[in-house]
């Protein structure tokens, strides 16, 4: 997919910008008050980033794609309020100083929640997609908002543009406490425009059996799968213990390490 990067109004183009480039490798074209389907249309790309003040966002056709932490925000905020764990948390078994990995960042909003309930430990979100990465990368490092404990765990996480199989190969035996996976589900659940490029630039492969032993070397407490129930991918990879309900579309597959 060809994409190249524009500024919002004027072609100024600050220091995190010309960082953002450098990093992301993209085609810098000037707006020169060019509307995005004409730039799309003269340089025949399929994907256009605006820099913004907040961050980056991604324009595919009339969808958009860019960071934000709604969903962990919402989750936190439930905990907060209410005292209702996270089922994330519940799954993972989450305790303050745990090592966090991530294998599918995709917006973040695990490995957010994750970062507030390890309360400053390691938490590493690995993506696939280079663009997403540097979309989501950059998102949080602009991101600003009025409660200090959600700007603290956005910038507790550690974002590596990397494949799962590839980065847990050459860690360590026994390096994070917890290693996370919540592949894209093949069907979605939800029709939701923020979701929908993801879906677009994600990686749909499936977690795969090696990718899951260097999962188990890796981590010191357990491996973790979110799934939909009726995917059979639980069967699949051969996990036996699944937290939640029968009548849960999504559960949570549980690899113990320590046993």
């Amino acid at each position: 997919m060809k994409i190249i990067a524009t500024t919002s109004l004027s072609d100024y183009i600050d220091d995190n910008f010309y960082a953002f480039l450098a990093e992301s490798g993209l085609q810098y074209i000037p707006r020169q008050n060019r509307s995005l389907p004409l730039l799309q249309s003269e340089y025949q790309s399929e994907g256009i980033v605006v820099w913004y003040k907040g961050g980056p966002v991604l324009f595919i056709g009339e969808q958009k794609f860019f960071f934000h932490p709604n969903m962990a925000k919402n989750r936190i905020s439930l905990y907060r309020k209410s005292g209702i764990t996270d089922p994330l948390v519940t799954a993972c078994e989450i305790k303050p100083g745990d090592r966090f990995l991530d294998c599918t960042l995709g917006l973040g909003a695990d490995s957010i929640v994750a970062a507030y309930f390890t309360q400053g430990s390691r938490v590493t979100g690995l993506e696939s997609s280079p663009i997403m990465a540097a979309i989501v990368e950059w998102g949080m490092k602009l991101y600003q908002h009025e409660s200090p404990w959600l700007i603290n765990a956005i910038q507790q996480i550690e974002v590596v543009k990397c494949d799962h199989y590839s980065y847990l190969s050459n860690l360590g035996d026994k390096f994070y406490d917890i290693v996370y996976f919540d592949p894209m589900f093949r069907k979605p659940l939800l029709k939701s425009q923020a979701l929908s490029p993801l879906r677009i630039l994600a990686n749909h492969e499936p977690v795969t059996q090696e990718s899951l032993q260097q999962a188990c070397r890796v981590a010191r407490k357990r491996v973790v799968i979110k799934e939909q129930t009726s995917s059979g991918e639980f069967e699949r990879l051969g996990i036996k213990k699944i937290v939640g309900s029968s009548n849960n579309k999504i559960n949570f597959g549980i690899i113990d390490c320590t046993e």
